[in-house]
């Protein structure tokens, strides 16, 4: 089934071009790198893993119930218009509000991705695309990995928040190849990582636990999970 048609409201386009002015830099220094980032690299190689084979895909999801939390999670809950509401309106409810969350972690995953492989184009220094080649792979997986759940087990997608698109844009339309290592890990990964936790926590059901505990598993080993982490790592990325 195409994603149009699991679509709330589908995009005007069938995609987003977003100009980008930036350079390609090819280094051709292949021995002398910094220890950190290839540590970093070399953690990212290890933890590689395969979506469709990790995740158990056979465990059933009710739509109605994506994510097992209880009637005080949704926003209109105690008041008048929820009393309005029969159980087929409520499950309807529980689907959308569940589409809503994982289909703005897409088009993230998406997003995320594109940095990552942006900076492999304009890194200047070669251990600093060794691990953001790494990340761009990271990435991909995250994106499969959600675009199958909406897919085969929510059945609803939404297009992509405005907010996010903003936020998006923004990073990727900088010329400075630094400046989306900053977007992506302490703008983008930071929202996603909290958004994860506090889903990954709340729900009662296995598989979008399972998939989100794989997610902020592989979310980069060292900068990811501290806020501080990226702007060490860019700072050693540039020699400061």
């Amino acid at each position: 089934m195409s994603t149009y048609d699991l679509y709330t409201a589908p995009p005007a386009e069938p995609g987003w071009n977003v100009p980008m002015a930036s350079e390609a830099r090819f280094s051709w220094e292949y021995d002398d790198g910094r220890e950190r980032l290839l540590a970093l690299y070399a953690k990212g190689k290890d933890k590689q893993w395969d979506a469709a084979r990790r995740i158990d895909w056979d465990l059933e999801v009710d739509p109605g119930d994506v994510l097992g939390l209880p009637d005080e999670s949704l926003a209109i809950y105690g008041t008048r218009h929820w009393d309005k509401l029969s159980p087929g309106n409520i499950a309807e409810m529980r689907q959308h509000a569940a589409s809503w969350q994982f289909s703005q972690f897409l088009p993230g995953e998406q997003g995320a991705m594109i940095c990552a492989a942006k900076i492999v184009e304009t890194a200047p220094n070669l251990d600093a695309k060794f691990y953001a080649a790494t990340q761009t792979m990271d990435e991909a997986r995250h994106a499969e990995l959600y675009a199958r759940f909406l897919h085969e087990k929510v059945g609803l997608l939404y297009p992509i928040n405005t907010e996010l698109q903003a936020l998006l844009g923004d990073t990727l339309r900088d010329s400075r190849w630094d400046m989306p290592y900053l977007g992506m890990q302490v703008l983008i990964e930071g929202l996603a990582l909290a958004a994860f936790g506090l889903i990954r926590d709340a729900t009662t059901k296995p598989l979008p636990q399972q998939i989100l505990a794989y997610v902020m598993q592989g979310r980069g080993p060292a900068c990811r999970f501290r806020p501080d982490g990226a702007a060490r790592l860019l700072r050693s990325a540039v020699g400061g």
